[in-house]
């Protein structure tokens, strides 16, 4: 392999804190206001650390040879942002991105543009960035023989693990609230099977309408709230679907405007 295992942990970790600042500040602007990016809680985004070490790997041989850099580049990152995509959603039951409105995009997780950007970017990156960082990687490890690797490796790791659980109380906070929003439209059901006839087309509209008609009637109570990680998750991803809370989907900005 061309780099140690104690390089390959520190570019992981620089570029996962560019990733996230590049993330924080285009969002940020985009949005008029700051947008605290990333899936962990630290201010670092792993999958461009993931995806930019598994491309500095494997383009390695052909970093001299522009078209093929291009060629190797834009297949890795391809395949990386496919799989990617396909572990959030079977792990964690997250659609974090979507390209079906794109040409020729598979399945929304990856489209021919977004495709040929990675590819020019890792041209980029290869030639003009890498070779500054690896020279600061370089100067790190030979004053520290690894141990910011350690460092960095417990404390993402720490990261990781805490993650894992808030992700997973965040599904466990969406599946109830898919739960209040079934219950709400079988009452709403219940009173239209009850109802006088010269009542029903009033009743038949609130169903219909039920987004409104739920948050109005919303308790406000700490246990309807949503956590702080939980409302960053929802800022930070606005495109994020969860897969199996259809409802929740429709009323998470909502939820965050109430609070």
């Amino acid at each position: 392999m061309p780099y140690t295992l104690s390089e390959v942990v520190v570019l992981f970790f620089t570029y996962s804190v560019v990733g996230w600042l590049w993330e924080t500040f285009y969002c940020s602007i985009k949005d008029r206001h700051f947008a605290y990016r990333g899936f962990l809680f630290g201010p670092y985004c792993p999958v461009y650390g993931f995806a930019v070490t598994t491309i500095l790997i494997s383009t390695y041989e052909v970093q001299n040879n522009l078209i093929m850099l291009f060629i190797v580049g834009l297949v890795v990152s391809t395949i990386f942002e496919y799989v990617a995509s396909l572990f959030l959603e079977k792990t964690f039951h997250m659609k974090l991105w979507d390209y079906s409105h794109l040409w020729g995009n598979l399945q929304g997780r990856v489209a021919p543009v977004i495709s040929l950007f990675w590819g020019i970017g890792v041209v980029v990156l290869v030639r003009f960035i890498q070779p500054f960082i690896q020279r600061v990687i370089n100067w790190e490890e030979m004053r520290t023989h690894g141990f910011l690797a350690l460092i960095v490796a417990v404390a993402m790791g720490t990261d990781t693990v805490l993650t894992i659980i808030s992700v997973e109380h965040f599904h466990t906070t969406t599946q109830m609230w898919e739960k209040r929003v079934v219950a709400f439209q079988e009452r709403l059901r219940g009173r239209i099977e009850q109802a006088l006839p010269e009542e029903k087309p009033v009743l038949v509209q609130r169903l219909h309408s039920w987004r409104t008609d739920f948050l109005e009637h919303l308790e406000d109570r700490p246990a309807y709230h949503l956590s702080w990680n939980q409302r960053r998750f929802v800022k930070s991803f606005p495109q994020m679907k969860m897969l199996d809370a259809k409802r929740f989907n429709k009323i998470k900005e909502d939820l965050l405007n109430k609070q």
